[in-house]
């Protein structure tokens, strides 16, 4: 019996040692994808960390040419204020200019109106004084009004035209 106990023994003994193989073939195989997982990681981190620093190399340009672009805008809005200050002293020059233009333009119209009616009236003056005694006349209304620029009744004499066509130049 002691014999068949040791076989027995013996028997179990080979069983687990063959399990034990067994087991050992699967954590060599485990350890073995482990470590190829260990160098695939250890090739992505060193990627990883090569493409984070070139994403800061990027963002540092990016940085230092916004940077640049904003300084160029800054000037050009600085050189566009100075040219809007520069046409809006034009524009308020020019505005003087044409006002003085217009008052110098409505003063001379103005005085040629009145020195045209002046030698008119001298005019007719000394015709009615050269002429005989007018029999009488009906003095014909005028209408200066803007609408209604034209006499009630047509002028018979030349001086009355002419009175009317200044009266007319001024309203």
């Amino acid at each position: 019996m002691s014999e068949w106990i040791r076989s027995a023994l013996d028997l179990i003994l080979i069983v687990f040692v063959g399990v034990g193989l067994v087991q050992a073939t699967r954590l060599i195989r485990h350890l073995a994808g482990l470590r190829q997982g260990r160098v695939d990681m250890e090739r992505f981190v060193h990627e990883f960390n090569s493409t984070v620093i070139r994403a800061e190399t990027g963002i540092k340009g990016l940085r230092s040419a916004a940077r640049e672009s904003g300084d160029d805008l800054e000037k050009l809005v600085e050189k566009s204020c100075m040219v809007r200050d520069e046409l809006q002293y034009l524009v308020e020059s020019a505005d003087q200019i044409a006002e003085r233009l217009s008052q110098a333009v409505s003063t001379t119209s103005r005085s040629e109106a009145k020195s045209k009616e002046t030698k008119k009236a001298e005019d007719i003056k000394s015709e009615t004084k050269a002429a005989p005694e007018p029999q009488a006349t009906t003095v014909t209304p005028l209408t200066t009004r803007k609408g209604d620029a034209s006499p009630a009744s047509a002028p018979s004499s030349r001086a009355e035209k002419e009175l009317l066509q200044a009266l007319q130049k001024l309203s």
